[in-house]
């Protein structure tokens, strides 16, 4: 009897252990796999905000840009304001520039305030949800701008109303709230403007 208790507790003890193991051996996976999955940022905008930002950025034929800002709320993104006009360098039809000096004169009190960039928006020339579509140039600033750390997203608009979100590494879903609305594909809307509801 007493050498048959130490076997029965030896065996006990490891089939203890292996349980143990393979619990924490399921805990880390899952941890990996959230980890490698993480939550996308959730952008929310108001259809009417989105109707005045279109108005801003398309007030002559030239290309317009403005940064926009908000509360965050972990992964949630409230787009509510806009920040200050950036100093532009140049402009036309086709394109819109400012300096690196002049982006962070704007984006500095943004953060010093502790809020963060949600979204670069500029517009773009044409019509219809195909003008709306980033250039070789949009897709390089703005993949330069997240590959720094930014989970700022990008936004594409047109003259008649039709927005594009998109990223280059951010994951990330758009919610608009409110009239107005018409979804045309994954994160590309058309924005009835207010003097047409």
């Amino acid at each position: 009897m007493i050498i048959k208790l130490p076997r029965l507790l030896l065996k006990w003890t490891f089939q203890e252990l292996r349980r143990i193991d393979e619990e924490e051996s399921k805990r880390v996976q899952l941890v990996k796999k959230l980890s490698l999955e993480p939550f996308p940022q959730t952008f929310v905008l108001e259809s009417f905000f989105l109707a005045e930002l279109i108005q801003s950025l398309t007030p002559s034929a030239n290309e317009e840009m403005i940064f926009l800002t908000g509360p965050k709320l972990g992964h949630i993104r409230i787009v509510s304001r806009f920040a200050a006009p950036t100093p532009i360098n140049g402009q036309s039809p086709v394109f819109v520039s400012a300096s690196a000096r002049s982006v962070a004169s704007v984006l500095i009190p943004i953060i010093e305030q502790g809020a963060e960039l949600h979204i670069c928006a500029h517009s773009h020339p044409g019509s219809g949800p195909g003008a709306t579509t980033p250039s070789g140039t949009d897709i390089k600033c703005l993949g330069k701008l997240q590959k720094n750390g930014s989970p700022a997203i990008g936004c594409i608009v047109t003259r008649d109303g039709c927005v594009r979100f998109f990223s280059i590494l951010t994951k990330f879903q758009v919610l608009i709230l409110g009239t107005g609305v018409k979804e045309l594909s994954k994160n590309v809307y058309h924005i009835t403007q207010p003097d047409r509801y």
